[in-house]
């Protein structure tokens, strides 16, 4: 795909950029097939693994499982004398990704949510590579994002859809709970593709395969069309019309030699 060449483009120019300047270099926000494949780029060009680093711009306590790949990130390429390698802790790295923040103050009552809040910030004509991770609460949300962003919508974001809001720069408050998973267990037959699907999504194993051969399936973000590809704990499935899932847990074998596993949905 020709989007897909020219991110790569960029990617090897970040890291000519690090390499020429000898100085840390910042992308904007990616989302997760990005991310994947902006890895897949700089282990190709053999970029040293610790001097890379996707930062979303908050720490969280959540289990492991659910933000191992998951939330609109921004990649900083290091040089060398900033490599892990040499003892430098990541703390550092994370202060100098250009990542701000707005929080967003409204009536519980207006329960604004994700995609609200998103819709009016593309309204602002705001690119969405410059908008990271919206984080909502009940009455407040929290949006990271560059500072050029950051600029539009404390100048001109007055009201999402209907609802008053008051605007604070540079929040650094609790912030709501980023991500929540709802889990099932089932047993399967194998770790194929096609049995994954079914479980995540209570449907036929038929059903799920045409899911599949019809470009509806993304494994760990990428677009996955044969059935019987195995899926392994900690995958993340995409599955249009369905949702996200996790394979969080396998489990031991049935007395009629299902395996147990628990999936886990991103809500």
């Amino acid at each position: 795909m020709e989007a897909d060449r020219l991110f790569c483009a960029r990617i090897e120019d970040m890291a000519r950029q690090v390499q020429r300047d000898n100085l840390p270099c910042f992308s904007r926000f990616f989302d997760e097939r990005e991310q994947a494949l902006a890895k897949r780029v700089l282990r190709e060009i053999s970029f040293p693994q610790n001097q890379f680093f996707f930062w979303t711009g908050f720490d969280q306590e959540e289990e492991p499982s659910v933000t191992k790949a998951v939330g609109r990130r921004m990649l900083g390429l290091f040089p060398d004398y900033l490599s892990l390698d040499l003892g430098m802790d990541v703390s550092i790295w994370k202060e100098q990704f250009p990542i701000s923040t707005v929080a967003l103050f409204y009536r519980k009552q207006d329960a604004l949510t994700h995609r609200d809040i998103l819709g009016s910030l593309m309204g602002l004509n705001i690119k969405r590579e410059l908008i990271g991770e919206i984080l909502t609460a009940e009455d407040f949300a929290v949006i990271f994002c560059t500072q050029t962003a950051q600029q539009i919508i404390l100048s001109e974001l007055e009201r999402v859809g209907k609802a008053g809001i008051k605007k604070e720069q540079g929040y650094t408050g609790p912030l709501p709970k980023a991500y929540r998973l709802e889990y099932q267990s089932g047993t399967v037959s194998s770790f194929r593709l096609d049995c994954i699907v079914s479980l995540a999504i209570n449907a036929s194993r038929e059903k799920s395969a045409g899911l599949i051969e019809s470009g509806l399936v993304n494994l760990n973000f990428f677009e996955e069309t044969k059935i019987s590809r195995e899926v392994k704990e900690g995958d993340i499935l995409s599955i249009r019309g369905y949702g996200r899932f996790v394979l969080t847990q396998v489990g031991s074998l049935s007395k009629k030699g299902r395996i147990h596993l628990t999936i886990g949905k991103y809500v």
